[in-house]
């Protein structure tokens, strides 16, 4: 048994949970992992980091609504919504649950994107089946486009000897 490579496996699983397009998928396609090998295993840790990150970021966000009423109650009298509360309703009708689950690979972490669509939509299975959905199509086209790329992307992080 080599526990170098699964130490390896490991590591790509756990970066492609938190960061898949420049985590994950870029360092399968260094360690030269097959393709099959690739796939599955950075759309595994994707997957079940918008798993976990559904499960606590429910949790966590229900702890603050009872901490926030416990010390700050909201008071009837007010007329209008804060500024903050205005923005946040904008980004939700204008992108939706597919825009979140859209950026969320490439431009968002999975914790950030999973932890704001379960802020806006509270049914965690319809928000992971999004994730999903998004995470296995950006792992295809990172992968492809690392794989292209691979030694114009890698020379820029190697020093050249004279």
């Amino acid at each position: 048994m080599n526990w170098h490579r699964i130490g390896l496996d490991l590591f790509i699983f756990f970066l492609s949970s938190l960061k898949l397009g420049f985590g994950g998928v870029p360092a399968a396609v260094v360690a030269k992992f097959p393709f099959f090998k690739a796939i599955t295993i950075t759309t595994a840790g994707g997957v079940t980091g918008a798993w976990v990150f559904a499960n606590i970021s429910q949790w966590a966000l229900d702890k603050w609504h009872r901490l926030r009423l416990k010390y700050f109650p909201i008071k009837k009298d007010r007329l209008t919504q804060p500024h903050e509360n205005r923005f946040i309703a904008k980004i939700k009708t204008k992108w939706g649950l597919a825009g979140i689950a859209f950026f969320t690979p490439f431009i968002l972490s999975i914790p950030i994107g999973t932890a704001l669509a379960v802020h806006f939509y509270r049914d965690k299975q319809k928000v992971i089946s999004y994730m999903f959905i998004s995470i296995v199509a950006w792992d295809f086209i990172f992968y492809f486009f690392y794989l292209k790329f691979y030694f114009i992307i890698l020379s820029y992080f190697h020093f050249h000897h004279w």
